[in-house]
């Protein structure tokens, strides 16, 4: 076996880092954080909005949202009451499950309750 030579400092390039394309490899989580629409375009009242910190508005339901593998549990702990023109206490707080796919940087789906869903980014 031969003995194993060190290389010079003046022998040693530096690599370039490689990008990664933001895409279905990138991080789910960071993907998905950000305002959201379950429709054709985003002139809709129905906005999901997902924050960094892990709070959730959902079209006037507020609370939390995790993510586990593929899979996105929002909790509900307020809910918007239009004929009371406020929010009401959602107690206990109720909670759903969905999972979810990256198709590209602006577009995913969403499955819930056996129905897929076209998300659009805002």
């Amino acid at each position: 076996m031969k003995p194993v030579q060190k290389a010079q400092a003046s022998e040693v390039r530096p690599v370039a880092a490689v990008p990664r394309p933001a895409g279905p490899a990138a991080p789910l989580q960071a993907w998905l954080v950000g305002s959201w629409s379950f429709e054709n375009s985003c002139a809709s009242d129905f906005i999901a909005h997902y924050a960094a910190d892990g709070a959730l508005d959902n079209s006037g339901e507020t609370g939390s949202w995790a993510l586990a593998g593929d899979t996105v549990t929002e909790t509900i702990r307020e809910r918007y009451d239009s004929a009371a023109d406020g929010t009401d206490k959602v107690n206990p707080p109720e909670t759903r499950s969905y999972t979810i796919a990256q198709i590209d940087k602006d577009h995913g789906t969403i499955t819930y309750q056996g129905r897929k869903v076209p998300m659009l980014r805002c």
